[in-house]
């Protein structure tokens, strides 16, 4: 339980507490940005997803969503994992597609999975089935 504490986790730009998360949260997406090469703007929606590209988690409704999110909104979108190849792909040809709002980091990476649950506004959870995942707790207590 301690590995996921903003107020000590040691792979965070900024610590917070509830006293002090809304500019720590502010002050971890500006890093998050400036890590993975989107443009630095604490204003612009953050949308994270982090998870195995494994059919359960759901990465194949993420990808399909993209194009429209982006389409629509001012919105940054992050993505973290590794699994099937077929899905892997399909991330880097998003990111692609969108390089001023997409990052897609194919590889496993605990100290950025770590940045992204402090510095992102929005947690997208697309599992098929998840009788009771971790990282919905885990972005509840980084307040994502």
């Amino acid at each position: 339980v301690s590995e996921w504490d903003p107020t000590k986790d040691k792979f965070l730009a900024v610590n917070y507490d509830v006293t002090t998360a809304l500019e720590g949260k502010a002050l971890n997406k500006e890093a998050l940005q400036a890590e993975v090469g989107l443009p630095v703007d604490r204003k612009v929606p953050l949308v994270a997803f982090i998870g195995r590209l494994e059919e359960q988690k759901g990465p194949d409704v993420m990808i399909a969503a993209i194009p429209e999110i982006v389409k629509e909104e001012d919105v940054q979108i992050v993505l973290l994992g590794t699994g099937k190849k077929k899905f892997e792909k399909l991330l880097k040809s998003v990111e692609e597609k969108f390089p001023s709002k997409v990052r897609a980091v194919v590889r496993f990476n605990a100290p950025l999975a770590h940045q992204m649950m402090a510095g992102a506004d929005v947690l997208a959870v697309t599992s098929r089935f998840e009788p009771c995942g971790l990282i919905q707790l885990q972005g509840m207590r980084y307040g994502t």
